[in-house]
């Protein structure tokens, strides 16, 4: 046996031997590769100084590498530099007009991480024309819809000098976007071009900037950008599109730390920057464009907080586009799965989150079961208890109470409110305002008819048939709306008297950008067409809010409701 068997086995010593070394052999150079491609790839990126910022006066960049012996290359158009592509940095560069810098440092056809830097001179904004980008946004029913990147300052027009706009650019931090053109303006995957394309294949990656107005603590991050919104996505409906901001680790970090609404600083995964559709001067309707002035949303999540729930921070602020003046815009916080957790305590998937029809988050288990209640026998007792263990009901007054107050006449089943409840451990719906553009309209406007089954009109009018809901309502009413509550008169004016003096300075960069767009370029739907300005559209319409509409919209909705039977005496 062992005669017939040893040279077998001698010749599989052998072979394994063979294989044994030539597998170190293939490893090494497997190794030596991998750690050649790390030699190629580990380039230090440059440094930008300054490395990005607010100034008023023209300055010198200059561009430095942190190793000798590499080239820096670098574009101003948004496109990322490589081996090919880009200038080369030679001398300092003068920065005497909005620009946006990308740069990064070559070792043989290694590339470094590239660093982004955009840096503003209010003085140049007025001069920026738009070269390059495309002449048409869209169509509409066959029909271009002609672009603008223009600013209009005009000494002429009250409020619009050259000196007014510069003070306005000022007045505010400044968001800066960068993104490779073609992701913006390419007629097939440009998202600009594309506006009503959803979802996280019409994502592209670019980086986002906070340039505080003084200049202090600016941050650079890299992110995915979509755009956002529902109607105002259609180009003959906006030209000025809202835009979703999306930390993720593909990109850089998975989320922003940052005092993006003051100190202390807070940790975002997603950030709105709504450019507002509804009741602004880019409306299609032209009695819409008079009642524009860009503070009504953001007074609603304000109340909201002051009637003590959460609600999505905002502040506003100046926006660019690869280094193009876009607006007045203003970022917030998305009331999604995460903000819930940072609300209510818990981790984001613990939540079931919606925007309004659409699950964003968990599922819609609890939601269907929280209409079957409220769709089934609601003067009893036990299934109204059902409710109250589906829904928080006090919170849920409170939402009703303000949307009733400023008769919100954009809300239904489909759009502009968010909802979430803790899944695990099970806890009752919250609503969370959003979108409250169509509010704070007529002193007379009532809504108390509005019913769309799955939105939150059909759950109070299901609970209004309950004794117990009506009296819970009637006496917080009476709370929130007498002297001193949040939606008393005079609470309610100096809260928005308060927020209107802090923009009033930033409108006029609004109306040299996009004051004059229905009138000059694009006129759509019905007129007349104005030129709008701070001087003679602005601040007559805040004024009227804080003289008329304040003073007697209380007295109003206490008068709706009592003849609704909604306030029983007690």
């Amino acid at each position: 046996m062992v005669e017939t068997t040893a040279p077998f086995h001698n010749r599989r010593i052998a072979t394994l031997r063979r294989f044994g070394r030539l597998s170190r052999v293939l490893w090494g150079v497997l190794i030596v590769r991998f750690v050649g491609v790390l030699a190629l790839r580990a380039v230090p990126s440059p440094e930008l100084d300054p490395p990005r910022a607010n100034r008023i006066a023209p300055f010198d960049l200059r561009i430095t590498a942190t190793e000798p012996g590499v080239t820096l290359r670098f574009t101003r158009d948004g496109s990322m530099p490589t081996a090919e592509h880009g200038e080369t940095y030679a001398t300092p560069i003068r920065i005497a007009t909005p620009t946006v810098i990308r740069a990064a440092a070559i070792r043989d056809k290694a590339v470094s991480a590239v660093v982004t830097g955009t840096f503003l001179l209010p003085s140049g904004v007025a001069q920026q024309t738009g070269a390059g980008c495309p002449p048409i946004w869209g169509t509409y029913e066959g029909h271009p819809m002609t672009a603008h990147y223009g600013v209009n300052v005009r000494p002429d027009l009250r409020g619009q000098t050259a000196e007014a706009f510069a003070t306005a650019l000022r007045s505010l931090p400044s968001i800066s976007l960068v993104l490779p053109p073609e992701s913006l303006w390419d007629s097939r995957r440009g998202i600009y071009l594309n506006p009503q394309e959803t979802g996280e294949e019409w994502e592209r990656a670019g980086s986002f900037e906070f340039l505080p107005s003084d200049g202090d603590k600016a941050v650079q991050l890299d992110c995915g950008i979509r755009i956002q919104g529902g109607w105002s996505r259609r180009p003959e409906e906006s030209p000025k599109h809202s835009l979703r901001l999306i930390f993720r680790k593909r990109y850089g970090a998975s989320r922003l730390r940052y005092p993006v609404f003051g100190e202390p600083a807070d940790d975002f995964t997603t950030l709105i920057l709504r450019g507002g559709n509804n009741n602004s001067w880019l409306h299609p309707d032209a009695v819409e464009r008079g009642r524009a002035e860009y503070l009504r949303d953001s007074w609603m999540r304000e109340t909201s907080a002051a009637l003590g729930h959460p609600a999505a921070r905002g502040r506003f602020v100046h926006l660019y586009l690869n280094g193009l003046y876009w607006g007045l815009y203003q970022i917030t916080e998305r009331p999604d799965g995460h903000f819930a957790a940072k609300a209510l305590g818990g981790a984001a998937s613990d939540f079931d989150a919606r925007n309004a029809d659409k699950i964003i988050s968990g599922d819609d288990v609890a939601w269907k079961q929280l209409f079957a209640a409220a769709n089934a026998d609601i003067h009893s007792d036990a299934n109204y208890q059902r409710i109250g263990a589906l829904l928080d009901l006090p919170s849920f007054i409170d939402f009703i109470l303000l949307n009733l107050y400023g008769a919100n006449a954009d809300w239904d089943r489909s759009s502009n409110w968010y909802a979430a409840r803790k899944r695990t451990p099970a806890g009752p719906y919250h609503f969370f305002e959003w979108d409250g553009e169509r509010t704070l309209e007529a002193i007379a406007d009532n809504r108390l008819t509005t019913d769309d089954d799955e939105s939150p009109m059909r759950l109070f009018h299901r609970l209004r048939e309950h004794p117990a809901f009506v009296r819970a309502f009637a006496a917080r009413a009476r709370v929130v709306l007498g002297e001193g509550g949040p939606l008393s008169p005079a609470q309610a004016a100096a809260r928005y008297r308060r927020m209107a003096d802090a923009l009033e300075p930033a409108i006029s960069a609004e109306a040299a950008r996009w004051g004059s767009y229905r009138k000059k370029v694009a006129p759509f739907r019905t007129g007349p067409y104005e030129i709008y300005t701070r001087e003679t559209h602005w601040r007559p319409e805040v004024n009227r809010l804080l003289q008329d509409y304040f003073p007697a919209r209380t007295g109003e909705v206490l008068r709706q409701w009592t003849a609704a039977g909604l306030l029983p005496q007690p």
